[in-house]
């Protein structure tokens, strides 16, 4: 842990999230920004895979193709939060945990919302003073009290469409619901319990619509819905380009946001992970470490700074949920 020249507030952190996003709307929304075109691509619509209903391990083949994906890259992503604040934005992922989503407005760092190996991090702006909260990856998730986020950003990969199926992990059979769609639950193991996930299938396009988790207490923390499917005939999958993500905190409001990836880069990520996933240098910065956060308390403790502070890549791309059997 290296000593930071961070200031550090305490604050409430009922607001702090909301605050976040109302900053990066008023960032976007004054410089006179558009909403990204859509492209039309009719070869990359999915076709059905199944003619007549597919057993649980055929569902589970064509799913874990996603285990092929490395890495995904996008420059061209719309992310409206809460119905009410649209930003265009960039993003990375490469696995397990190098992901990084940022907005840069007139050449201003709207925000960066990042994870590397060790821990994942949000930067704003309060004023004239940048807020830093961070977390480290294996600190959250043995926490059970979380305030702002039930689960971590990484856990919006999994959203995205990047989907590991175990049918080992189900709690029963598939249930086929009256709009024809199978509803697939599975255990997650962590260190706080057992999550229970479940999945909405297509049967015959084999690929997600709707994603359900809930934590051990049997609460409905995140939700997310996915359509706009296109398929990537270099991992032989389809991922969604339109996600609604609901997350859904205990005590604290709950969070909307809407995602329009236009297009993707698929295993074809530009740039040294070395220098994209690098933690941000936190001089300047207020810290809050997320860990005490939720424990109620106040710290100076400052977070890892691993490596001196790199510039912003002109353009940054995408990731996936949780890795192996822990939620992220």
């Amino acid at each position: 842990m290296v000593e930071s020249k961070a200031m550090v507030t305490q604050r409430d952190p009922r607001n702090e999230f909301a605050f976040f996003v109302v900053i990066l709307g008023s960032l976007f929304c004054t410089t006179g920004a558009t909403c990204l075109p859509k492209r039309k691509l009719p070869d990359f619509q999915p076709t059905p895979i199944f003619q007549t209903p597919p057993t649980i391990e055929q569902l589970a083949e064509v799913l874990n193709r996603t285990n092929g994906i490395q890495s995904l890259q996008s420059n061209s992503v719309s992310v409206r939060v809460n119905n009410e604040i649209s930003l265009s934005s960039n993003l990375t992922w490469l696995r397990p945990r190098n992901f990084r989503m940022t907005a840069t407005v007139a050449g201003f760092k709207g925000f960066d919302l990042g994870s590397n190996q060790d821990a994942f991090w949000m930067t704003m702006r309060n004023g004239m003073t940048p807020e830093l909260i961070y977390a480290q990856h294996e600190q959250f998730e043995a926490q059970a009290n979380r305030r702002m986020l039930p689960v971590s950003p990484m856990w919006l990969v999994e959203a995205l469409g990047v989907i590991a199926l175990d049918p080992y992990q189900m709690i029963q059979a598939p249930v086929t619901r009256a709009d024809g769609m199978l509803e697939i639950t599975t255990k997650v193991e962590s260190p706080i319990g057992i999550y229970l996930r479940t999945l909405v299938v297509d049967p015959q396009f084999a690929f997600t619509k709707q994603i359900f988790l809930r934590d051990p207490s049997g609460r409905l923390v995140a939700i997310a819905q996915q359509s706009k499917h296109e398929y990537y005939a270099s991992v032989q999958t389809s991922l969604p380009h339109q996600i609604k993500v609901q997350l859904i905190p205990a005590l604290d409001p709950p969070i909307e946001l809407d995602v329009t990836i236009d297009s993707y880069v698929v295993n074809g990520m530009t740039g040294a992970p070395s220098s994209q996933f690098t933690f941000p240098n936190t001089n300047g910065y207020s810290v809050t470490n997320l860990i005490d956060l939720n424990n109620g308390m106040s710290s100076g403790a400052a977070p890892p700074q691993v490596a001196p502070p790199q510039p912003y890549p002109r353009s940054t791309y995408r990731g996936v949920p949780w890795e192996g059997t822990l939620v992220r």
